[in-house]
């Protein structure tokens, strides 16, 4: 009985142990599942996680493009700015320096015409002052001439005296008296000069000694130049080896210079350089 009783006591402890295992095992195998259903769901969850992961950067791969590209175009732009600045900068650059270039131009034509006016200047300032010395000249002259003895004998015209002799000489002797009178026998520059000698000889039977003679066959002034203009009354007009010019009313003759004892005339310039 005692034996049954441990028997039923094994047994019972046996159920109970098995039911423990069952129970334990029951445990085990619901962790299991719980833990197999967490292991699936974490699995599941790592197997979307790279799909969305994937997404995204697929959207900053867009959004990374889509910033090159605007930069592109951006220095695309910049770029054609750049050249169109060049462009621009280089024509204002050739334009301005053309402009530079006619101003220096106009500058040298200025400063040139400047130059030309202020030697003008110059040239009028030093006329001015030779006029006034000329005038001055002339003042002295007029009151020297004043002075003479013979002052009513001497007749004025343009800037020159002119003394007419009441005595007869030989043409050597007349320029000898000129020169001592501060004169000399008249050379006549001028037909205007000539016209108003010609009213001062009153006929054709008065003549008078001019400043001219022959020297080596060639008409001569008696400051070395030849005639250029002459008043002859006689078209072919001889060139003797000594030969000299009278003045009559009708215009030039000629005489032997020391042969004939004539008339003379003296002239007295005044201002000589103004009027030459």
């Amino acid at each position: 009985m005692t034996e049954v009783i441990y028997d039923n006591v094994m047994m019972t402890e046996t159920v109970e142990m098995d039911r423990g295992e069952r129970v334990e095992m029951m445990v085990d195998i619901y962790e299991s599942a719980d833990t197999v259903k967490h292991h699936d769901l974490r699995t599941n969850t790592e197997r979307h996680q790279p799909l969305q992961h994937t997404g995204s950067v697929s959207v900053k791969n867009r959004k990374h493009r889509a910033a090159e590209v605007c930069l592109c175009l951006l220095c695309i732009l910049l770029l054609t700015a750049v050249m169109v600045l060049c462009v621009y900068f280089t024509t204002e650059r050739k334009q301005l320096l053309t402009h530079i270039n006619n101003l220096t131009d106009e500058r040298k034509q200025i400063f040139t015409k400047y130059e030309q006016i202020l030697n003008h200047s110059n040239n009028l300032t030093a006329e001015s002052q030779q006029i006034k010395n000329k005038i001055d000249e002339l003042q002295r002259g007029l009151y020297e001439q004043d002075q003479r003895a013979d002052n009513f004998k001497w007749i004025y015209y343009n800037f020159s005296f002119y003394y007419i002799s009441s005595e007869e000489k030989r043409w050597n002797d007349s320029r000898q008296d000129c020169q001592q009178r501060g004169a000399d026998l008249v050379i006549i520059n001028s037909q205007e000069e000539q016209e108003f000698l010609q009213k001062v000889v009153v006929d054709d039977n008065n003549y008078i000694w001019i400043g001219l003679r022959t020297t080596e066959g060639v008409w001569k002034w008696i400051d070395g130049t030849t005639i250029t203009n002459g008043y002859w009354r006689y078209q072919n007009q001889y060139s003797y080896r000594d030969n000299c010019a009278l003045m009559t009313s009708s215009g030039w003759d000629d005489w032997l210079c020391n042969y004939h004892s004539k008339k003379y005339i003296c002239k007295r310039t005044i201002l000589k350089s103004l009027i030459t």
